[in-house]
């Protein structure tokens, strides 16, 4: 049995003795996948021992806890049937068997120790902004720049800004300004289609011809990015709120109320919904933008 075999047998034995509904088949789909990828990535010193038998110790309590739920990783043949649904999911399962080995010796550890506090901190936020920030930082867009891949705290402090950052409720007097986001960043044949904001500044966006394929889309203030990723339905998080404007659409515009606002690019509607902090998100039948208007 080979040092890794032996550690991961070891941890099995202990998540068995520790926790009342520990999940084995789990914990051995993590290691036959996430966890041979780990393994592959590291070079056998000591060091790497550590980093692994680390990494096998948090998957433990993960597990233990139910931070990490079947189903998220593959099971022999299997395809995993879900992406992660939390942040601790997304770190342990996907970003950091890549990632560690590439990480400075001298550092894996304390990366294990971010990913870890940071993941296991939003167990007391809304689970909606679990999601979120799960999906959003495994977006392409989240790691574009060369120092963001270990930057973890930097990147789940812009997402939750976007997601939380206090915006004041829209007066809808214009001026209205009018951009467009491109989808095809999600999925390159993304059909958007049904919309709804799952908070003030978080929009879910449905595939119109694929029921299981939805996107988020963290909405920033005028002129500031957006940030589009995959993911589950965000669900309709946001109450009605009777003070919200009547949004319809037309002819190469929208309605905002009374106010008549067009669209570049625009011709076949498909859906709209407004949200409180002054956006307003349409889909069209022919294309694969989501246009945003925005009202101070």
């Amino acid at each position: 049995m080979s040092d890794l075999e032996a550690l991961a047998t070891h941890h099995l034995r202990e998540g068995e003795r520790r926790f009342s509904r520990w999940d084995g088949a789990l914990f051995e789909a993590l290691v036959v996948g996430p966890g041979k990828r780990l393994a592959a990535g590291l070079d056998g010193s000591e060091s790497s021992l550590r980093a692994f038998e680390a990494w096998l110790g948090l998957v433990v309590e993960a597990i233990g806890l139910g931070y990490i739920r079947p189903g998220v990783a593959p099971e022999g043949d299997t395809p995993r049937a879900r992406r992660p649904e939390n942040l601790v999911e997304w770190l342990f399962v996907d970003m950091l068997p890549e990632s560690l080995p590439a990480a400075p010796i001298e550092a894996r550890m304390g990366l294990l120790a971010k990913a870890w506090n940071l993941g296991e901190g939003l167990f007391g936020e809304p689970p909606w902004l679990n999601l979120c920030v799960a999906s959003a930082m495994a977006a392409p867009s989240a790691v574009a720049s060369p120092g963001a891949r270990f930057d973890l705290e930097g990147r789940l402090l812009r997402i939750l800004d976007a997601a939380l950052a206090p915006r004041a409720r829209s007066t809808w007097k214009g001026p209205f300004a009018v951009r467009t986001i491109d989808l095809r960043e999600v999925e390159s044949a993304f059909l958007p289609g049904r919309v709804h904001f799952g908070a003030p500044t978080l929009v879910c966006v449905h595939d119109r011809k694929r029921p299981d394929l939805s996107a988020g889309v963290l909405l920033g203030a005028r002129g500031a990015p957006n940030l589009a990723f995959r993911s589950p339905c965000l669900a309709d998080k946001v109450e009605a709120d009777p003070s919200l404007p009547t949004v319809t659409l037309g002819q190469g515009v929208v309605y905002v109320s009374d106010t008549k606002v067009p669209l570049p690019h625009w011709k076949r509607g498909h859906s709209v919904a407004a949200s409180r902090a002054g956006f307003v998100v349409a889909t069209a039948l022919d294309s694969q933008r989501l246009w945003l208007v925005e009202s101070p």
